[in-house]
């Protein structure tokens, strides 16, 4: 899945969290993150912090590539 926008990343991580068995609340105790920002990630909430989404994408499995892009800056 190409990941462009927070809430493409939320719902990639939703979809795998499920794929996993887990409840919001297992994974946000796995991550020794609050249920609430398990919930606003997964919505793709801007005010999520960058190293606490990449602790989430690992304690699921995910790798993060990132790669230049063509053309122009969005």
């Amino acid at each position: 899945m190409h990941v462009a926008t927070p809430a493409d990343l939320g719902s990639l991580l939703r979809a795998r969290r499920k794929e996993k068995g887990l409840t919001q609340t297992q994974l946000a105790a796995l991550c020794g993150v609050s249920l609430r920002f398990v919930s606003e990630v997964e919505r793709g909430r801007t005010t999520a912090g960058v190293g606490l989404v990449l602790h989430l994408c690992a304690r699921l499995g995910l790798d993060v590539d990132v790669s230049a892009r063509e053309g122009p800056p969005r």
